[in-house]
């Protein structure tokens, strides 16, 4: 090994180190912890002067006037306490920079990849986490892409040690792309480079067909005890049992119809991905009670439709009684999530409306409504405090709280900004 080499390992060390041990410091202190004098809010409850006792990262008691003897005590006077926000589709974790190939691990070779876990291929020193939960996004869905079946999406919190410690689902739902509905539009659905299935699509419908029923035979026989165990095929056993959902990318009416005969052909929930179109069909998602993960918000309406389409989608599902929930489709904006929901205030979503599809519809949809969604005792201690309604481009996150453990404020932009604000001020002569 020639010194220059050697030299050279030296200086790449010291200039790594600190960057690698700053990326994600500890997950915050455990408890347990007392919440004083708060206001909780809830997406359908308000409860003003209320305090929180938390232990072993769950919330024990809400109420008011209540003690706990040892516990680290908060003052939240003039402030508000809201449940951790989700942003229900993200590739947080598994996709660091957008169009460097080796930071991306949201695509697997092959087309039917029904076995492939999110959750394994995290990368919980992802900066991304930090400058996530600091606005008050607790949990996030992250999830594969590319071919006909991309994979197992995982919910995770924002922050925890490791990938186990990170999950609250390992496999809350199953990435479907149908050949037939990629593509048709922006704001989510598959089609082209890591976003669903390439080649022929008729080809392609017919291999899904058959691993759909090849699936569900493998599944009979698995519960006739007659059949031999194989790792693909008994991932799809969860999305026969209705267990998990087949989350499906769709955005056109006539795909959002498509996804929904899909999932009744074969017995399985459906989720919407995208649903750039799902006003259009709302009746019929309300009737039959398949949820949608719309795409983003902070998105220009296509050149043929309506400049308010798409902010007003929200509104318009929420009277039909269409359950939905915000996402932003990538992790490097997940933080903005809130301002999705903001937007679409402002053209007709009621705020409580906003507040549960920031929340607990998430939670409901992924089979997590026990675990997180709502300030409530039992419940992980997944929350935020904030001087303000979280709506509100001016509201200050002061503090966040997930798994019961008060994260620090060590985000990478909280960095920069301390390290640009002592820098030496220098008076320039003219």
């Amino acid at each position: 090994m020639s010194g220059v080499f050697v030299r050279s390992l030296i200086v790449a060390a010291g200039i790594l180190a600190p960057v690698v041990l700053a990326a994600q410091a500890a997950p915050g202190e455990d408890g347990p912890y007392l919440i004083k004098g708060g206001t909780v809010v809830n997406a359908d409850q308000r409860m003003a002067n209320t305090d929180i006792v938390v232990r072993n990262g769950r919330i024990t008691q809400v109420g008011p006037n209540l003690s706990l003897a040892g516990a680290k005590v908060i003052d939240a006077k003039g402030k508000f306490i809201y449940p951790g926000m989700i942003d229900a589709n993200t590739g947080i974790g598994l996709q660091e920079i957008g169009g460097v190939q080796t930071m991306n691990l949201r695509q697997e070779l092959g087309e039917f990849n029904p076995h492939i876990r999110a959750v394994v291929a995290l990368n919980v020193e992802s900066e991304i986490l930090g400058v996530t939960r600091m606005n008050g996004v607790t949990s996030v869905i992250t999830s594969p892409t590319g071919g006909v079946i991309s994979g197992q999406a995982a919910l995770i919190n924002t922050a925890g040690w490791t990938w186990e410690d990170l999950a609250i689902s390992k496999n809350a739902g199953i990435v479907i792309n149908l050949p037939s509905a990629a593509g048709g539009g922006r704001r989510g659905g598959g089609g082209g480079r890591g976003g669903g299935p390439t080649g022929d699509p008729a080809q392609l419908a017919a291999e899904l067909e058959q691993f759909m029923q090849a699936s569900k035979d493998y599944d009979a026989g698995r519960a006739a005890k007659t059949t031999k165990l194989d790792l693909i095929y008994e991932s799809m056993r969860p999305l026969f049992a209705k267990e998990i959902p087949a989350i499906i990318p769709a955005n056109t009416d006539a795909q959002i119809r498509s996804a929904i005969a899909f999932g009744e052909k074969w017995g399985i929930r459906v989720v919407i991905q995208g649903g750039q179109q799902a006003f259009k069909v709302r009746q019929l998602l309300a009737q039959k009670n398949v949820p949608v993960i719309l795409g983003a918000i902070e998105a220009a309406p296509g050149d043929a439709d309506p400049y308010d389409e798409v902010y007003a989608q929200p509104g318009l599902l929420y009277e039909a009684g269409v359950k939905f929930a915000f996402s932003t489709g990538n992790g490097s904006n997940a933080r903005h999530v809130p301002l999705h929901a903001q937007l679409a205030v402002a053209y007709g979503l009621p705020e409580e409306g906003a507040m549960k599809a920031l929340t607990i519809w998430p939670a409901e949809i992924f089979g997590a409504d026990k675990q997180i969604g709502s300030i409530a005792q039992g419940k992980l201690a997944n929350f935020f405090i904030t001087n303000g309604d979280p709506l509100d481009l001016r509201t200050q996150v002061t503090q966040v709280f997930i798994k019961g453990r008060e994260v620090p404020d060590d985000d990478r932009h909280h960095r920069l900004y301390l390290k640009y604000k002592a820098r030496p001020v220098t008076k320039i002569t003219p």
